[in-house]
């Protein structure tokens, strides 16, 4: 196998997941599981002056002569990646120019799992979900079909029935003008595809750095999953729904595997989708900063700052503190379900500011559903309440625009007219561009804008990807205008089919109606309790 990374083997080995998939897939002992990356500027020159296939950075066996060819695809915005692989390896781009068994190209990752139609025309088939018990179950059901089956046809055939496989080929879709009239299965696939979940994270190897490098995002630090799932319902998120219910690991297991890691270096890296959330957080980072070592969380919410809390951060070498209120006002917070005042946004950056910390990152979120120009007014006060608090120091505030994803209570909106958005990312910058100590960061509206497309689109967003590659997004988004503005722009219809439907995440698609609905009215939900409340339905199985 060949495990892919549509990015540059800096960011692919930032990626804990797909480090865990790599070790997954080696630990199998029919297995060799190698790697490829996009190559960089530089090499990308050579490869086309030398005419070289792209081949893997273990053995440089040309990416086409593997078995199986496996893209692990977190983000959207790598899409265009895909097929810039695809040509230096001389695969074509569509699966149905490519016939022969070998090799069988496929993905998997979070991004495929929320909606996998925009790239469905480029792969054979996708893996849905959670991947420690699909990888084995499916590599069985190929090693079966692949001695047997003689076409590619006839081989995914024989992998429907993998709990998990996404085959776009054995569906046919039919449309009424723009909107997807029927989804339909054939050749025996069944009708909505359950993606996979773990139930008991406990059951299988912690996820962990396996491999050590300086040319990572988090420089020779060992990486360590210590949750799954965050509870708290922000309408916004795509891996607070997906991922539930949260999951723990055990505390005593994460303790010996810090050690372990501190064998090879002393900076330790807790991730998960709400590691702040973590029942026994302070006993493992104080297992850290006893051996000497250094901490680093991939996200903490603000009310887990407390002083106890901070000291033991600080403690571990942080030096920087990144909050997210992103809503200025509390009105639009309840909105979105973050459920934290002004009031504790103010107390938590002083105890930020006490504790010693004098760098503090900050994250806003603009065009928002029900969001006025009063919301962006209060985004530019609570920034300079914050900076008050902050008795000096460096805030960097970054403002990015609201992408609709699949799966959330907000995957009925749409992107926000870019003259607006632009008007909103002016009212900040007046207000605050001219204050020292605060440096703004704004994310490219257009980026947000196809990010948004490759989110919500369907099928057809493969021709505009096609187009992108040929003659560059400016030239792909002239020519496909109207189109591309319906899928990004267009609020959607509670009734229309959505091109993600057919994805069984068993969160109840009435539930997210419904928390939309609560949203419209700034009502705010309360977190999971998991085993014990049954209203989203994950927990009801």
């Amino acid at each position: 196998m060949c495990l892919v990374y549509p990015n540059s083997y800096f960011v692919g080995m930032s990626n804990l997941g797909f480090q865990a998939v790599y070790h997954i897939l080696n630990s199998l002992d029919y297995v060799v599981c190698e790697r490829v990356f996009l190559p960089d500027a530089g090499d990308i020159r050579e490869f086309d002056r030398t005419n070289t296939c792209l081949f893997s950075l273990e053995s440089q066996r040309p990416l086409a002569e593997f078995d199986i060819i496996a893209f692990s695809i977190s983000f959207e915005e790598d899409y265009l990646n895909i097929l810039k692989i695809f040509d230096f390896a001389k695969i074509p781009f569509l699966s149905s120019e490519r016939n022969k068994a070998k090799p069988l190209i496929m993905a998997g990752g979070v991004a495929v799992t929320l909606n996998p139609e925009p790239i469905a025309d480029f792969f054979d088939l996708f893996a849905v979900g959670e991947g420690e018990e699909f990888i084995p179950e499916f590599l069985d059901a190929f090693r079966t079909a692949y001695h047997k089956a003689r076409t590619k046809q006839g081989l995914l055939q024989a992998l429907i029935a993998a709990a998990g496989v996404y085959i776009p080929s054995f569906y046919h879709i039919s449309y009424q003008g723009n909107l997807i009239k029927e989804f339909k299965p054939a050749n025996g696939s069944p009708e909505k595809i359950k993606s996979r979940k773990v139930k008991n994270l406990n059951a299988f190897p912690t996820p962990a750095s396996n491999i050590l490098t300086n040319e990572t995002n988090f420089r020779n630090t060992y990486l360590l999953e210590v949750e799954r799932g965050c509870g708290r319902g922000c309408r916004f998120c795509a891996a607070g729904f997906v991922y539930l219910p949260p999951r723990e690991r055990g505390l005593q297991s994460l303790k010996d595997e810090v050690l372990e890691g501190m064998a090879a270096t002393k900076k330790i890296g807790f991730v998960g989708a709400a590691v702040s959330e973590y029942s026994g957080l302070k006993p493992l980072c104080k297992t850290v900063i006893e051996n000497a070592g250094e901490l680093t969380l991939s996200s903490i919410r603000l009310d887990a700052l407390d002083q106890d809390n901070l000291q033991l951060f600080k403690n571990g070498g942080y030096k920087t503190m990144t909050i997210a209120p992103e809503a200025g006002s509390e009105r639009l917070r309840d909105v979105i379900n973050k459920r934290i005042s002004e009031k504790d946004i103010i107390m938590s950056t002083s105890l930020i500011s006490k504790a010693g910390i004098q760098k503090l990152k900050l994250y806003f979120i603009i065009g928002l559903p029900t969001e006025t120009i009063e919301d962006i007014e209060t985004i530019v006060n609570l920034v300079l309440k914050i900076k008050t608090a902050m008795h000096g120091g460096l805030i960097t505030v970054s403002i990015n625009p609201f992408i609709p994803k699949p799966f959330t209570p907000f995957q009925w909106c749409g992107y926000e007219d870019m003259e607006s958005l632009k008007n909103k990312m002016d009212i900040i910058k007046k207000g605050l561009k001219i204050e020292k100590g605060i440096k703004l960061s704004f994310l490219s509206l257009r980026q947000g804008y196809i990010q948004t497309l490759l989110s919500v689109g369907d099928r057809r967003v493969g021709k505009i990807l096609l187009s992108a590659y040929a003659k560059g997004w400016k030239g792909a988004l002239k020519n496909a205008a109207a189109d591309a503005d319906f899928y990004a722009n267009r609020p959607r219809g509670f009734s229309e089919i959505l091109p993600w439907d057919f994805i069984d995440t068993v969160i109840k698609k009435e539930y997210l109606l419904e928390e939309y609905e609560r949203a419209l009215k700034a009502q705010t939900t309360p977190p999971c309790n998991v085993g014990k409340c049954v209203r989203c339905g994950v927990c009801d199985i």
